[in-house]
């Protein structure tokens, strides 16, 4: 049984909300900037919104898969897994210009992106127990919503500040590498 000021002061904390906070400043700011960033780099519309789809429906059919991967493989592997499959989605649709690595890339970060919801309530209870769960919670969605809250803002001004939406695409891939 944890108080609230008994969890401020663990380091775990801290931790978990800096690593999933960083990955909600990415999916905030890559979720509103995903279409514009697709047609930026001369696909049509139809191509920028399939991509939000897939993104959308790999998310959606992976967190079964998830919860799966949680109860057979130790909880900060399972996180690092989901975070290192996250990045390369991101490296394979940033780099590769054709359609193919586009869709193929943001599949991947779909797949990766289904197991964060999962993953980060199973992380939290495996850290603090189910009794003080609630509070933890609590605690820990004030942080990491705070980054996400962050997310749309600041890929949009390094959009404005640079011209393109790469940068900030980018900056997320190595966020996302470093968290896993």
């Amino acid at each position: 049984i944890w108080t609230w000021q008994e969890v401020l002061r663990t380091q775990t904390f801290w931790i978990i909300c800096f690593i999933f906070g960083m990955a909600n400043v990415g999916i905030a700011g890559l979720n509103l900037h995903v279409f514009a960033y697709v047609t930026d780099i001369g696909f049509e519309t139809i191509v920028a919104a399939t991509v939000m789809s897939i993104i959308a429906s790999s998310q959606l059919g992976s967190t079964m898969v998830w919860g799966f991967v949680s109860e057979r493989m130790e909880i900060r592997r399972a996180s690092m897994l989901m975070f290192l499959i996250q990045s390369t989605g991101l490296a394979l649709a940033l780099v590769g210009h054709q359609i193919a690595a586009l869709y193929g890339g943001f599949f991947l970060y779909g797949i990766g992106l289904g197991g964060s919801w999962v993953l980060q309530e199973i992380i939290w209870a495996t850290y603090y127990g189910r009794v003080s769960l609630g509070m933890v919670r609590g605690l820990g969605i004030l942080v990491t919503h705070a980054f996400g809250a962050a997310g749309a803002p600041v890929f949009g001004f390094l959009h404005d500040a640079t011209g393109s939406y790469l940068p900030a695409f980018v900056a997320f891939m190595i966020a996302v590498a470093v968290c896993g």
